[in-house]
């Protein structure tokens, strides 16, 4: 990332340009728990804006364990000098869940269209609001993340201080419950595993394991759906621009660059849809870190390059550095491809084991 966007988030200019929604807070219903025990102590943490001084009193696990940041994106003013625009990222990190110490969450949301900053806002409020009230959630967890996922979606739907006809936002939620690791997601907000093994020398030599899939419209399944359903994709374009689905051959809204979503209510009937996709894992004493990032990280770094980027820092300064240095990387990718553009870059990473015993 070159030197003016380090001096221009230091200097705190973005902030003010900045959407403050947290009001939307309080406009979601009251959402209590179906489980006994009264009153659960809750503890989250919104990722926090790069280049502005961590509390670390607010931290849920010590920074060498877990590093989130959030870095706003820049796009070109009529001046033509760059200038800061909203942040559509949020991620998000919440510990314990149902008083459970060795059950943590880890989120990115990304959003997208007019309303995107308000409608990842909303997805990961209500999101951890859902999820911890959902009756199932330490019993059947994946049934308790498919359930909150279209129930915040209809929330969001029912919201009228957001508009999410042409709106919405990714969601990748992990759920790490001992040493079980459960993932929920829609989008193209990805999460990645970083394996070691070994090397000829005798040094670690680590392998990128993508936990997700981009939720792209011209991946075969999602094609299927969207087509069925009246739906039209258009395919990606040889100068690197998207497929993208229409509800007409005409190519009449919303021109969406992905196949699922939170939101983007307009496209529901033609099969952009907020049934999120599913897996579990069963972590091994190999599986040394994991990485969740918007895709300001994933558009010029890939898996195995992230993966690559983030072990030697994690190893020698911990994880809110591992963190930093990954979207510094994303950063200076997008000032080399894009010049006075660059998207929002969330990420998330987690030292495993990251529950004290």
């Amino acid at each position: 990332m070159s030197p003016p966007m380090e001096a221009e988030a230091a200097s705190g200019s973005f902030r003010r340009r900045r959407l403050t929604v947290d009001a939307l807070a309080t406009a979601l219903p009251k959402i209590e728990s179906t489980r006994s025990g009264g009153k659960r102590h809750r503890s989250h943490r919104m990722s926090t804006e790069l280049g502005t001084k961590l509390d670390e009193s607010s931290l849920l696990f010590e920074k060498t364990v877990v590093g989130t940041f959030s870095c706003h994106g820049i796009e070109p003013s009529e001046e033509g000098q760059p200038h800061a625009k909203i942040n559509q990222d949020r991620g998000l990190v919440w510990y314990p869940l149902a008083d459970d110490r060795s059950t943590a969450c880890f989120a990115v949301f990304d959003g997208h269209g007019a309303s995107g900053d308000s409608c990842s806002h909303f997805t990961a409020t209500a999101m951890r609001l859902v999820l911890e009230s959902h009756p199932a959630l330490m019993t059947e967890p994946q049934r308790a993340l498919r359930e909150s996922f279209l129930r915040v979606d209809g929330l969001l739907k029912c919201e009228e201080s957001v508009d999410s006809e042409v709106s919405g936002t990714t969601a990748t939620v992990a759920l790490l419950s001992g040493s079980t690791l459960h993932l929920a997601w829609v989008g193209d907000s990805r999460a990645v595993l970083a394996r070691s093994a070994l090397a000829k020398d005798g040094s670690k030599a680590y392998t990128a394991i993508d936990l997700s899939r981009d939720h792209k419209p011209d991946s075969k399944l999602e094609h299927a759906r969207i087509c069925a359903r009246g739906g039209y994709v258009t395919p990606a374009q040889e100068w690197g621009g998207p497929a993208r689905v229409w509800m007409t051959p005409a190519r009449e809204l919303p021109g969406l660059a992905m196949s699922r979503s939170i939101g983007d209510h307009v496209a529901t009937p033609i099969g952009v849809v907020a049934d999120p996709e599913l897996t579990s894992h069963e972590l091994t004493p190999s599986d040394e870190f994991l990485i969740l990032a918007s895709d300001g990280v994933w558009e010029f770094i890939d898996s195995q390059t992230a993966v690559d980027i983030v072990a030697p820092v994690l190893r020698s300064r911990g994880a809110s550095m591992a963190c930093t240095k990954l979207i510094l990387a994303a950063g200076e990718h997008w000032r080399e491809e894009e010049g006075d553009y660059r998207d929002d870059i969330t990420a998330i990473v987690v030292k495993l084991p990251c529950f004290k015993h």
